[in-house]
């Protein structure tokens, strides 16, 4: 089975402080796999690297069985590498289903007149709604981003995300900052993807 990501020897250093030093590892279709560590000790680097945001200084990332390299993380992306963020980076001002929204324009390539048309797209904003279902914000739908809990941002990072469509979601720190019953509901939405992402 060819593996969905795979990563050869990446290195990525600041001066004398290696962040990655030789990380190799590989992930299966439908395979979920954690990468612990303390703060500091290069998880969010990793990611970076891996959807392109950062340049290793050496190794190779393989996504289904290309070399991705030298692509940009929109062109990863694309291929269906998608990822959440440590600090959420949603539009305060817009609405939850407008975020997602964008996301769902974003991936099916029509027009980028940006948030005029993805407002005006009945198709988009009902695939961006489905997404807000999937991960329990149906209700938060008109509601202003900023005026959601930080529990309800990481849910709605999720619907932006898997509006991509991704056949890898990396998740860097998912459950940062999360209150209790918010973290149920997040345990549970991951749960639900196995096998699928």
């Amino acid at each position: 089975m060819t593996p969905l990501l795979e990563t050869q020897g990446l290195a990525k250093s600041y001066g004398a402080l290696a962040v990655t030093d030789d990380v190799s590892l590989t992930v299966l279709p439908g395979e979920i796999h954690a990468i612990i560590g303390p703060n500091g000790a290069g998880k969010t680097t990793l990611i970076a690297q891996i959807t392109g945001e950062l340049a290793p200084d050496r190794g190779r990332v393989l996504f289904d069985g290309n070399d991705i390299g030298g692509l940009a993380p929109w062109r990863r992306a694309r291929l269906g590498l998608a990822r959440t963020f440590q600090i959420t980076t949603l539009l305060p001002e817009m609405t939850a289903l407008d975020n997602v929204a964008l996301a769902v324009q974003a991936r099916s390539g029509t027009s980028f007149r940006f948030f005029g048309a993805a407002r005006g797209e009945a198709t988009l904003r009902a695939l961006a709604r489905a997404e807000l279902a999937r991960v329990g914000l149906a209700a938060a739908a008109d509601a202003r981003c900023a005026d959601l809990s930080h529990g309800e941002h990481r849910q709605l990072e999720f619907a932006v995300a898997l509006a991509q469509q991704p056949k890898l979601l990396l998740l860097d720190e998912p459950l940062a900052g999360v209150g209790h019953a918010d973290s149920g509901r997040l345990i549970d939405l991951m749960r639900s993807l196995k096998g699928r992402l």
